[in-house]
């Protein structure tokens, strides 16, 4: 089955109001909860490099479809913290394969907002999410992406709400700075960090 057309509808839950968002959303006036996922990120000006990448993977348009998804969108500063050349390269025509990839590892095809993260880290009922999830007694949750080599973890730390690539271990992840970016056809949470596929 193609992965981009796996997920549930659910209802319609809060929406981020426009000038009620973090200095994380650059342009939240201009947001857009009729437009979709990809619509609203092309409107948010410290999305420039997340939205190069999504466009030069050819992701675009399938993540235009009927969804729902969650995106966890890193910044452009999230990107700027990974190896010098390295957004440079995977930009590039031959490594599209692994742009794709990494991409990928930041969709979850449902739908979660940020109170069904909590409710799911805290109180462990996953019923009515939309997404495959696997608890871990006090730790977290994992779920599945649209990259098949890849789930991802959400756990809390204080009062932070993390995402990584692995469940447990001595650091947290990356921090969730802005959540609930609704659109048609799912959510966005802004994250400071970008997901490694594999690590």
């Amino acid at each position: 089955m193609n992965r981009f057309s796996k997920a549930a509808i659910l209802g319609t839950t809060m929406f981020v109001a426009a000038g009620a968002a973090s200095a994380e959303i650059v342009n939240a006036d201009q947001l857009n909860a009729n437009e979709t996922v990809v619509e609203n990120a092309m409107k948010i000006s410290n999305f420039s490099t997340l939205v190069a990448a999504v466009k030069a993977a050819g992701l675009a348009e399938p993540l235009m479809g009927e969804g729902p998804y969650t995106i966890l969108a890193p910044t452009d500063a999230a990107f700027d913290k990974l190896d010098d050349g390295a957004v440079e390269s995977l930009m590039a025509p031959e490594n599209r394969e692994q742009l794709t990839g990494l991409l990928q590892a930041h969709v979850i095809p449902g739908l979660l907002t940020q109170a069904d993260i909590e409710k799911l880290i805290l109180e462990e009922d996953v019923a009515n999410t939309g997404v495959t999830v696997n608890t871990v007694d006090g730790e977290g949750f994992t779920v599945d992406t649209l990259s098949s080599a890849t789930d991802i973890s959400f756990m809390k730390e204080g009062s932070g709400t993390y995402v990584s690539t692995t469940l447990g271990g001595s650091e947290a992840g990356i921090k969730i700075i802005e959540g609930d970016i609704m659109g048609s056809n799912g959510v966005v949470h802004v994250i400071d960090g970008v997901l490694m596929p594999g690590k």
